[in-house]
């Protein structure tokens, strides 16, 4: 009972084995052919049997739908046999034959032999193709080989072998046209053809010549490196051997290996100018320099050795190129700027598409979704358009940049020349207005100067008719006499360019003696020290009848502490204080005196005057201002904030509107000198 269970289940798998060996029939419709016979096809990779070993192989069931090879078992072309069954399913009405072509796609192939085996047994060689013959363009449809035209009776049936040793690429593919569905698809894969060429040739250019008016040296090495790759293409369809050197198939190995290797070593030689600047990448830089060795060395062994084994190198250099390129363009776009999304995302896809193509040139047909041609040409398209997208975008990225630095550039450029034409403008400003501050010197200085004798006059004259005043008359017109005498000496001397070494020996100073020490303005080597009461006591003798003639009380508060300034410049800071306070105060008082503190005296003069804001302040302290209601010239405050700085002392105003004004002059305090 077991015995037979086992029978019967040999016999099961058997049949099954037998069943899925055989190829199926391919049924032919009245005047059409098949435009991929892919699937329809078994295969058998004993390259030793003959073709009638194949044969009844083949009708025996022992061909496998699998193409079972790959370019890693020999070091030379892996070699098949592919065969199909074909009905033509037309009524046998008497109608002729049926003419059919039968179109392979296979790139590169090194030998290809077709047979067709009819029913009676007649074998017919279609076509006796091989690499190493020259080129006969009857044999060729565009890029792929073609069979003479053969016929097929109506409900006849033949069998098809084809022997075929691959190229660099693994892909078998075959098509039974008619031969008006030829012409067909050879007009459109030759439209198709051109449309790709062109598209390239045209990219390429523009690529080269944008970059070239960038001056950008590595746009241009990738689009040599492209320009390499499309040639590369060109090689596979055929294109070389066609147009090049048809009497003389012996390069064809020669100048595929050289494409290939070319190809990789320009990628590695490229990607090494990349990080040639960038710091510290110097052995980097001669590392992937190196590796362009490489592909010469293989490129040299390809000339004795041009097998599978030299392939499959060319093809490891090239993911590795790939991969380098993709390192090093990264490094050399974020050395130049930002890398943009878009591009980086791009850039991977394109590698991830040329790692996958490699793979399946090295796993074989059985990998094949597409043709390779048409891979290797889709791969090449993303990766031509990544690079040009990428690159282009990221040069002119870097050009917007550099046009907005320069812009910036000539903008700071702009405003530098515009303040130089406003420096020039306010040099010559300058210029005028010390040539008008130089005629009112020399104004102010003649006035001095013709004010001296009039005044010297006057005091005669006064010092005549004031023998018979009484003795503090005398006193206070002495001391307004000498307060006069020395303004006068004062603006003459500050007026006369090096008063120091060659003043007039007459304009020598008039009234307050100092010690033999210089009074405001001469450089002495000593300071007056002096009770702060003479300067208040004189200003009050001044403004006193002023101040009685208003109805408003002038008062002094009596001090006997001791200061250092010279006395002249503390008398006008002093004396314009309480004058503008006499003048601007319509009722009330005015009092100024001194509160001592820690090593200063606050000097204060109050007033219950109309008062001034902030803004009144600020516009009365410089110079010519004044307000509506004055008829002086709006120096007043103006020189005695000038003075207080000159000698280190600080003037500071409180002042409200309708309750009067108070201003604090802080004077450093002298030690008074005892008298003997």
């Amino acid at each position: 009972m077991a015995s037979s269970l086992r029978l019967v289940l040999l016999l099961f798998f058997c049949l099954f084995a037998s069943v899925g060996g055989r190829a199926e029939t391919v049924a032919l419709e009245p005047g059409r052919g098949v435009a991929d016979l892919r699937d329809k096809l078994t295969f058998f990779s004993d390259p030793s049997k003959s073709l009638g070993d194949i044969l009844r192989l083949y009708r025996a069931g022992g061909f496998s739908p699998d193409l079972d090879t790959t370019m890693l078992e020999w070091n030379y072309a892996p070699e098949a046999w592919a065969g199909v069954e074909i009905h033509n399913d037309t009524l046998d009405d008497g109608r002729s034959a049926d003419p059919f072509v039968l179109v392979v796609d296979l790139p590169l192939v090194s030998e290809l032999d077709v047979y067709v085996i009819r029913e009676s047994g007649f074998t017919e060689a279609l076509i006796d193709y091989s690499i190493f013959t020259p080129f006969v363009a009857e044999n060729h449809s565009v890029t792929r080989l073609r069979t003479p035209v053969f016929e097929i009776e109506p409900q006849e049936k033949v069998i098809v072998l084809a022997n075929f040793k691959f190229g660099p690429f693994q892909s078998f593919r075959m098509a039974l046209e008619t031969p008006a569905e030829l012409e067909a698809s050879a007009f459109a894969s030759g439209v198709t053809h051109t449309a790709f060429y062109a598209f390239c040739i045209s990219s390429l250019v523009f690529f080269f010549g944008f970059h070239m008016a960038m001056k950008n040296w590595i746009g241009m090495l990738y689009a040599l490196q492209f320009t390499i790759g499309l040639a590369l293409i060109a090689y596979i369809d055929g294109l070389w051997f066609r147009f090049f050197y048809p009497d003389t198939p012996g390069f064809q190995s020669t100048v595929g290996f050289f494409l290939l290797f070319v190809l990789s070593g320009t990628g590695f030689l490229i990607s090494s100018r990349s990080v040639k600047d960038e710091p510290g990448a110097k052995k980097l830089s001669v590392a992937l320099s190196s590796l362009s060795l490489l592909s010469v060395l293989g490129f040299v062994i390809s000339l004795f050795s041009p097998g599978t084994y030299v392939a499959l190198f060319s093809y490891v250099l090239l993911v590795l190129m790939f991969i380098v390129m993709f390192v090093a363009s990264g490094i050399w776009r974020r050395r130049h700027g930002a890398i943009h999304l878009t591009s980086s995302l791009i850039a991977v896809t394109g590698i991830l598409l040329g790692v996958g193509l490699v793979g399946l040139l090295v796993a074989g047909s059985r990998a094949e979704i597409i043709p390779v041609s048409t891979a290797v040409k889709s791969v090449f398209s993303v990766l031509l358009f990544a690079t040009m997208t990428g690159l282009t975008a990221h040069i002119i990225n870097l050009r917007r940049q550099h046009s907005k630095a320069v812009q910036a550039e000539f903008s700071a450029l702009e405003a530098e020349a515009k303040r130089s034409q406003e420096l020039l403008v306010a040099e010559r400003n300058y210029t005028r207005a010390r040539e008008l501050a130089s005629l009112r010197q020399r104004q102010l200085a003649t006035a001095s100067h013709d004010l001296k004798q009039p005044i010297m006059s006057l005091r005669m004259n006064v010092d005549s008719l004031a023998t018979e005043m009484e003795p503090e008359v005398r006193s206070r017109l002495k001391e307004a006499f000498d307060y006069i005498e020395a303004l006068s000496n004062d603006y003459l001397r500050q007026t006369t360019p090096d008063s120091a070494d060659s003043g007039p020996a007459d304009d020598k100073n008039v009234g307050i003696e100092t010690n033999d020490s210089p009074v405001d303005g001469d450089q002495g080597t000593e300071t007056e020290i002096y009770e702060i009461a003479l300067v208040l006591d004189t200003v009050h003798e001044m403004f006193r009848e002023e101040a009685v003639s208003k109805g408003i009380e002038l008062r002094r508060v009596v001090s006997s502490k001791c200061v250092s300034v010279p006395p002249l410049t503390m008398m006008r800071i002093v004396s314009n204080l309480v004058s503008n306070a006499v003048k601007y105060t319509e009722a009330g008082k005015v009092l100024f005196g001194v509160r001592s503190q820690e090593g200063y005296l606050n000097l204060c003069v109050y007033d219950t005057g109309k008062g001034m804001d902030e803004s009144e302040i600020a516009e009365f302290a410089q110079a010519y201002k004044k307000g509506e209601s004055s008829e002086g010239h709006g120096l007043g405050l103006s020189v005695c904030y000038e003075l207080a700085r000159e000698n280190g002392m600080e003037l500071s105003c409180v002042s409200r509107k309708g309750q009067g004004t108070k201003f604090v002059l802080t004077v450093p305090l002298a030690k008074c000198r005892k008298v003997a």
